[in-house]
């Protein structure tokens, strides 16, 4: 890091910043307000380059990830031609309580986080390239909408349960495009079985791409269904309207994750090296399209990361650490500090990787082996866990190598490794 510059620390906050500029000598030539407007950010600007001429090297900036407002900031600074530093605030967080006083507000923050830069301590955040974090917008709108979905399939098949009752043994995913496609004309049981058999029929095969006999036996079902649930089932004048309007909103959910599948492959088709990457990462069993695309939005730049440690920590699937004197923690738990996304996408290969499906194995056998003998002596949460930092280890691995992935066995992997030390 540069010491003979002066340095910017901006304490960022929703509506605006407070910017303490500091002199080489760690003299505070000025402090301001930044409202997150051009004329207010021009103004800035142009302090800046005013204590540029005066000390003879532009200021360094450093700012903290506050949630998504530093980012504006960011490039406004960055396009200006200026070193721009994003920190953690859990770092700068450490350092504004080194006063023994209380002693809490934006100019005060502001300073320190300046002098944090001073201190040599950085450990700079990552702001990913436009792509990635284009990428990254997407790919956890996309999650939030799919989160969505959920709820509101879990809400019908509340209302179901109620008004319908039998209809998701007809229609496990009650959801789904064909049954969507029933719901929304026959709402309720009564009004199912005043319609035409085959008109239902044609209206599932269209739904569902199948063929008129499918069509037919779930009409068969779903009479009885409806039999049954014309006498059982709860009965309330708004119970078809309160149907369609959940349809309604799985309809147009289920538009827009769409939408944003297309406009998430539109942009990877743009950057070949984001290509290249989704190619290596799809070949680890358990990830897919979709979340080798999450993944490589939410890991950014991989350069950054020179260990596998690093890369695990980046993720929160580190371990925490209590000691103190004589006393030393045994229950220590992951610090989540990472991304939930990441580790939502960790989960899901692990499952994937360890757990049979209906018809298919685990689809890693090595993994599979190492779950059950761990799972002899510790709990399987704890064991998710620990084969979900196998699989972080083996993203690092891949795109540190830019190699596909190649299941070994652990003592192929062992030889392959004292080779490479030999050499």
């Amino acid at each position: 890091m540069k010491q003979n510059v002066p340095v910017a620390g901006v304490d960022v906050s929703k509506r605006f910043s407070d910017m303490c500029i500091l002199a080489p000598n760690n003299e505070i030539l000025t402090r301001m307000k930044i409202y997150h407007d051009l004329t207010s950010m021009e103004r800035a600007a142009t302090e800046l380059q005013r204590v540029g001429k005066k000390c003879g090297a532009a200021p360094v900036i450093v700012m903290e990830s506050t949630s998504h407002y530093h980012l504006i900031l960011f490039q406004f600074f960055r396009d200006a031609g200026y070193e721009v530093i994003v920190v953690n605030p859990i770092q700068s967080g450490a350092l504004k309580n080194i006063n023994v006083r209380k002693v809490k507000n934006d100019k005060v923050d502001a300073y320190k986080i300046a002098m944090l830069y001073r201190l040599k301590v950085l450990r700079t955040s990552q702001v990913p390239v436009d792509s990635l974090r284009g990428l990254r917008l997407l790919c956890r709108q996309r999650a939030e909408l799919m989160n969505d979905v959920t709820r509101y399939k879990n809400r019908l098949t509340a209302y179901l349960d109620q008004i319908f009752p039998g209809y998701d043994k007809v229609f496990s995913d009650v959801g789904g495009v064909a049954s969507r496609a029933i719901l929304r004309e026959c709402p309720t049981p009564q009004i199912l079985l005043l319609k035409d058999e085959n008109e239902l029929a044609r209206m599932i095969c269209v739904a569902a791409y199948k063929h008129f006999a499918f069509g037919k036996k779930k009409v068969e079902k779903l009479r009885l269904a409806a039999k049954d649930a014309e006498r059982i089932g709860l009965y309330a004048p708004g119970n078809a309207a309160v149907v369609v309007s959940v349809i309604d909103m799985l309809d147009a959910l289920l538009k827009s994750i769409w939408e944003i599948d297309q406009d998430i492959k539109a942009l990877v088709t743009q950057e070949p090296f984001i290509q290249k990457n989704l190619a290596l990462l799809q070949t680890i069993p358990g990830i897919g399209p979709h979340s080798s695309v999450a993944l490589l939005a939410e890991i950014g730049d991989f350069t950054l990361f020179q260990k596998p440690k690093q890369f695990a920590a980046y993720f929160g699937l580190d371990p925490t650490q209590r000691q103190s004197g004589t006393f030393t923690g045994s229950k220590n738990k992951l610090s989540k500090r990472g991304s939930a996304y990441v580790r939502a996408i960790l989960h899901m290969a692990a499952v994937t990787s360890v757990i049979p499906q209906k018809k298919r194995p685990a689809a890693n056998p090595v993994l599979l082996a190492y779950y059950e003998e761990k799972c002899k002596s510790k709990p399987h949460k704890v064991v998710m866990c620990a084969v979900m930092h196998k699989i972080c280890n083996i993203i690092f691995a891949v795109l540190r190598d830019q190699e596909p992935f190649e299941l070994r066995q652990p003592e192929q992997h062992a030889q392959r490794l004292a080779l490479t030390s030999a050499a």
